[in-house]
């Protein structure tokens, strides 16, 4: 892409005003590739304050004071690593994490939120489908309770998901890899968005509460990760709860399994990361088995959440490879003196 300048310079016009162009530069500097993704975290940032006063929700100040200082300090240093003392592997860490911070704090409200309008519970139907299925989630967990050592490196892998999201950003940014990183930002944004619709129109209080399994595995994570989101759960759909706390939030959403979906993700952004790609792959395969036991999800919700991640990832190829034979095809003037590409002859045949 040309500079302001170059752009100028080429159509024989007086180019802007020096301060128009510095203060561009340092727009730039906190600006991520395609303004809809922070405008994306605004619109979101405003339904949360309406729906909020709407319901009678407060939100606690402290942690939402932390979260903006937070961010306000990465975009800082995403534009003093742009305009001030260019570094761009580091000015894509910090613009990229506070994106991620910002639209991650938003979502993990709305998805909150959704949980208001208290639908009928979908666990009867998942528990149906997965019977349809052949699956038996209560043996397997029984299986887990009778090897706890497996259970434990489930429980271990599973929660391994929120630091590769750090590992992506940091790794991706050292390769110089920005284009991938914002994609993977692009497809985070919009998985999580539908997982938190999904949710809201197929509420579920997950397999560990509908079964109420008499053995499961004791001591370890999964009993917590799979049971700590009842209380708000009931709060929310009851209209009992009147303060939100950040630092509370816990995840809401059984279908489709997010976590099986950024597994599928983070196994993508990572995989062209030398010796660590392999090692993530296998890493989040593991993560997809372990959603069920450790997470507490039914198997479609596990089914429909990798299945969500690789028509994601699909979507992406088919889009590259469309931008990428536009790139390639030739240019040619029509009739009219405009200028316009025309397409390869084979692709035509």
């Amino acid at each position: 892409m040309l500079l302001d300048e170059e752009r100028w310079a080429g159509s024989g016009k007086a180019g802007p005003p020096a301060g128009t162009r510095r203060l561009r530069r340092l727009s730039a500097g906190i600006a991520a590739p395609g303004a809809g993704l922070w405008a994306l975290v605004a619109i979101l940032a405003g339904l949360d304050a309406v729906w909020l006063a709407a319901a009678g929700i407060a939100l606690a100040w402290p942690g939402l004071l932390v979260v903006v200082g937070v961010i306000t300090v990465l975009l800082a240093l995403s534009l003093l690593f742009s305009a001030v003392r260019p570094e761009p592997k580091l000015r894509a860490m910090a613009l990229s994490s506070a994106y991620l911070a910002a639209f991650t704090t938003a979502a993990a409200v709305l998805h909150y939120l959704a949980a208001t309008l208290a639908l009928p519970l979908a666990d009867p139907i998942l528990a149906r489908f997965e019977a349809t299925l052949g699956f038996d989630w209560p043996a397997w967990v029984g299986r887990l309770a009778a090897h706890p050592e497996l259970s434990w490196w489930l429980a271990l892998a599973y929660h391994s998901s929120g630091p590769q999201v750090g590992l992506v950003v940091i790794a991706l940014s050292a390769m110089s890899r920005v284009s991938r990183l914002w994609s993977f930002a692009r497809l985070f944004s919009v998985a999580l968005l539908a997982a938190v619709l999904m949710s809201a129109l197929f509420p579920a209080v997950g397999p560990y509460a509908f079964y109420q399994p008499r053995i499961y595995p004791d001591g370890h994570w999964e009993t917590v990760g799979a049971l700590w989101h009842l209380d708000a759960l009931n709060a929310l759909r009851g209209g009992r709860l009147q303060a939100l706390a950040l630092s509370e939030i816990r995840g809401l959403v059984t279908f489709p399994s997010f976590h099986a979906c950024l597994a599928v993700l983070t196994a993508w952004a990572l995989a062209p990361v030398p010796v660590i790609g392999p090692l993530a792959i296998l890493l989040n395969a593991v993560i997809i088995v372990a959603t069920l036991g450790a997470g507490g999800h039914y198997l479609p919700d596990v089914l429909a959440g990798t299945a969500m991640g690789l028509a994601l990832v699909a979507c992406h190829a088919v889009q590259r490879g469309r931008s990428a034979g536009a790139a390639r095809a030739p240019l040619t003037l029509s009739p009219d003196g405009a200028v316009g590409a025309v397409a390869d002859s084979r692709a035509a045949g």
